[in-house]
């Protein structure tokens, strides 16, 4: 296995993959037991419960199940931890860690380089709550329409490991730009027990540079389980396609039917209840402000008004909209998605079969404006979002730097707007303001980092990825 030396926080992390390390127990503090058998749930295996991050859930622990596998070690001794990533629970929302980091930020330093040629334009990133040890990141161009999982643990640490194929959903054509991307519980969830609600990764082909009309969509699709053999197995790059996919048509308030504004930043709450978008702009020397919207709330499936979409010839879609009468929707792979009136002159194949999950339109509300952070004002636009899992601190990302909100409560990004953010760094991570070809090296993509749950760094370290530098860098919480 590659020793990385470059980042401490990498050498706990290869420290947390290897069976029967001292670090592991020391880091997650949830040794295994000796003395007991595990009582099974009537449904799955205690592997499999931990594998999902049902550990804390009450269920499991009123009904004492999984002890062992969980780490619940009451009146028992407790051993030396082994074994793969699986013994080690995964729960984000039911004790979600404080976002404080109290002693502050160092440096952004290299953490990982991207291997491979499936990544170019590194643009969005997000980290898993499914899949310990796993990055979810996405080009930002007119390239083919993936989301890629890049390892963090052991062998296969800054290889992509698997690839989420959405190539043929509708909305999906051939200036579809994904801008950012975030993990988070699926929406419409709310008629569903915590512990069966899922994880999806969001997808937001979110607004354009110049602001013109073609469509704007947020792509939900089920986060798939890994397993943590993803880390060491031989890997495996075939594109597969997403399960149970939700293509949610965007609407902005203040913009025209079908247009959108220039948007590269999305932030979800944990709980997949709904989602806040942040203009890109450099009006006013740099000072913005940059409008906000927010979704609304997506607990509640029934009041989702769906499309009736039905697939024509070469992944390309027809689709009736519901909040349009007579109007519909063609997004072709290979040209562009326009909006035409009257049916389509095209032969469709039946709805039953050729369906690929839900579309639907949602409407998002203007809720105020903030100004852009500090820094040369032309690069002081927004990039890049993310929300901590407690809900009282928000990231931004811009072409300068990283810089955190307080929340005044959790998830109220509104309250937020007009506050004034911590600066987290002051520098380009390559210590200039460009870099060769003339490309920025600002932040594009901004995270809290979820890897590996029970580390000083969950929920409190920050991933940041820049374009066409194929490296994941970090910034370490000083916190002991």
């Amino acid at each position: 296995m590659k020793s990385p030396t470059v980042l401490g926080v990498l050498v706990t992390l290869a420290l947390l993959a290897i069976p029967g390390s001292l670090a592991l127990e020391d880091e997650i503090g949830l040794p295994q037991c000796r003395g007991s058998r595990d009582e099974e749930p009537a449904e799955y295996t205690c592997l499999e419960q931990v594998k999902w991050g049902k550990c804390n859930e009450t269920w499991v622990i009123e009904g004492n199940y999984c002890e062992e596998a969980c780490g619940r070690c009451e009146g028992r001794a407790a051993v030396t931890t082994s074994g793969p990533l699986e013994t080690r629970a995964r729960s984000a929302l039911e004790k979600p860690p404080s976002s404080a980091c109290l002693s502050g930020y160092g440096p952004p330093e290299t953490a990982l380089y991207v291997k491979g040629s499936l990544l170019e334009e590194e643009s969005g990133i997000a980290a898993s709550h499914a899949n310990e040890g796993i990055l979810w990141l996405h080009n930002d161009n007119y390239d083919k329409k993936h989301v890629i999982a890049v390892s963090v643990l052991g062998p296969n640490a800054g290889n992509i490991v698997y690839v989420l194929d959405l190539e043929g959903l509708p909305g999906i054509n051939k200036y579809s730009d994904f801008e950012d991307i975030s993990v988070a519980r699926c929406p419409f969830q709310s008629d569903r027990p915590e512990a069966e609600r899922t994880w999806c990764v969001w997808v937001g082909d979110v607004g354009n540079n110049a602001e013109w009309d073609k469509g704007t969509f947020m792509y939900v699709v089920e986060e798939p389980i890994l397993g943590s053999s993803i880390h060491t197995s031989p890997i495996d790059r075939t594109p597969r396609p997403p399960t149970n996919p939700i293509t949610l048509r965007l609407d902005y308030e203040g913009y025209g039917y079908f247009k959108g504004p220039n948007v590269e930043a999305i932030a979800v709450a944990p709980d997949g209840s709904r989602f806040w978008a942040f203009r890109k702009t450099t009006s006013h020397g740099g000072a913005g402000p940059a409008a906000v919207w927010e979704s609304p709330t997506l607990t509640d499936r029934s009041a989702l008004e769906e499309d009736d979409c039905r697939m024509i010839a070469n992944s390309s879609w027809s689709c009736a909209l519901a909040d349009r009468p007579y109007q519909f929707l063609i997004s072709q792979k290979y040209g562009q998605a326009t909006l035409v009136g009257g049916q389509p002159a095209f032969s469709v194949r039946s709805r039953d079969s050729a369906r690929m999950g839900v579309s639907a339109p949602l409407r998002l509300q203007k809720i105020g404006s903030m100004p852009n952070p500090l820094g040369p004002k032309d690069k002081r636009n927004i990039s890049g979002a993310d929300l901590s899992l407690d809900g009282r601190a928000l990231l931004i990302a811009t072409y300068a730097g990283i810089f955190e909100y307080s929340l005044p409560e959790p998830f109220d990004v509104r309250g937020a707007l007009g506050s004034t953010p911590v600066e987290l760094t002051t520098t380009n991570r390559d210590g200039s303001l460009k870099m060769g070809g003339g490309k920025w090296a600002g932040q594009e993509g901004v995270c809290f980092d979820n890897t590996v749950m029970g580390t000083n760094q969950y929920g409190k370290g920050i991933w940041s990825v820049s374009e066409h530098h194929k490296k994941l860098y970090y910034l370490r919480c000083l916190d002991a």
